[in-house]
Formats: C-alpha cells, structure tokens, sequence
C-alpha cells in the first residue's frame, strides 16, 4: 500500500485505537494525514471475521466521501479474509429484514439512522468501533449534527459504558464531543510536528 513508516497523526492516534482495552479517542489534523488509514486500522483490528453481523460503523457526511473510505477499507481489508463492508448510503436500498452479514458498515447519517430504527438492518449493541469522520463538517451542517449526535448517544448508552469500546472521532473540534463522551483522549495536530494534547 505504499507505507514505510506512520505519519505523526497515526504515530500517535494508533496506540491509543489499538490499545486493548478500548480507548475513546478525539482527534484532529490537516486532511491528507493519514487519519483515515489509521481508523481504517483500528476497525479492521476490531473485527471478529467468524460473526457475520456489523461491527463497526463509520459516518461520513457525504455519499462521495462514504466510498471512498470504503475504498480504503476494501484496500486495506483485502489481508483480512472474510472480513467485508457495506454501504449504508443513498440508493442501497435493502429490504426490511433483511440480515446483514458484512462486519463494517460505512455510511450517511440519514441512511444510517434509517437503517438503524425504521428498517432495524444494524443492531447497534453489537458495534464495537464507532468512527464519525469530517466531524467537523457535520456539525456544521443542518440535519447532519442531529443525526449523528442521535446515533452516537444511542450506542454509547446502549454499548459503551457496560464495554468501554471504541469511538474514534477524526476532524473534530475537539471540546465538542467531550460532554458525551466518557474521557476521551484528544490531541490536535497543528502543524506537522506540532501538537497540542
């Protein structure tokens, strides 16, 4: 894939994603880092191949930017065997009851949310790894915030404080997550080789 050594970003984000056990992690940087690859990392370390049902989830505020981490995650993922993803986004549509078997759902807020409570396809106390990528944008953006901020609570309620999984919360402002989220670890990369903890 091109890698000979971490960028600073997943130097060090990925200790703290694969720490075992399970650490809530918020971070920040310039696009282009290496964020994605690192929480791409994270889920596919996360995944149990053997369960067929989904296991990680990742909301990106755009059906473009959905495939394209998908893209990595297939990229990536192609060492994992059996390990598979779906796209819960605009035109996928899937039948009311229909039992979903891939272990990584990547997708829209909307189209999650429809997923997750009108069609029931994802249920959610089996996810394991939460990722909300471009954060920043979603928050920004009407409907967007609400969605995911729905979705998060729900699962951390539901999952987290029996588990202590996994959130990872790319290109986010990092004081906006820190009420709902059980002390998380945060650091901002200003500047390459400049961070701030």
């Amino acid at each position: 894939m091109g890698f000979n050594r971490p960028s600073k970003i997943q130097e060090m984000a990925l200790p703290m994603m694969l720490a075992h056990p399970p650490q809530n992690l918020i971070a920040q940087s310039q696009s282009g880092t290496g964020k994605t690859a690192a929480f791409v990392l994270a889920m596919l370390s996360r995944v149990n191949a053997l369960e067929l049902f989904p296991q990680c989830l990742c909301l990106a505020p755009t059906y473009e930017l959905a495939l394209q981490t998908g893209r990595v995650v297939e990229q990536m993922g192609k060492f994992c065997v059996d390990v598979q993803v779906m796209y819960a986004i605009r035109g996928n549509r899937i039948p009311r009851g229909t039992d979903i078997t891939k272990q990584i759902i990547i997708g829209t807020p909307g189209t999650v949310l429809d997923w997750c409570f009108k069609l029931k396809l994802i249920d959610l106390t089996k996810i394991r790894v939460f990722v909300l990528d471009e954060a920043d944008v979603m928050i920004d953006t009407q409907g967007f915030s609400d969605h995911s901020i729905r979705i998060q609570r729900i699962i951390w309620l539901l999952v987290a404080k029996e588990t202590a999984d996994n959130f990872q919360l790319p290109s986010l402002t990092l004081e906006l997550y820190r009420d709902i989220m059980e002390t998380p670890h945060s650091f901002l990369l200003l500047s390459q080789g400049t961070w701030r903890i």
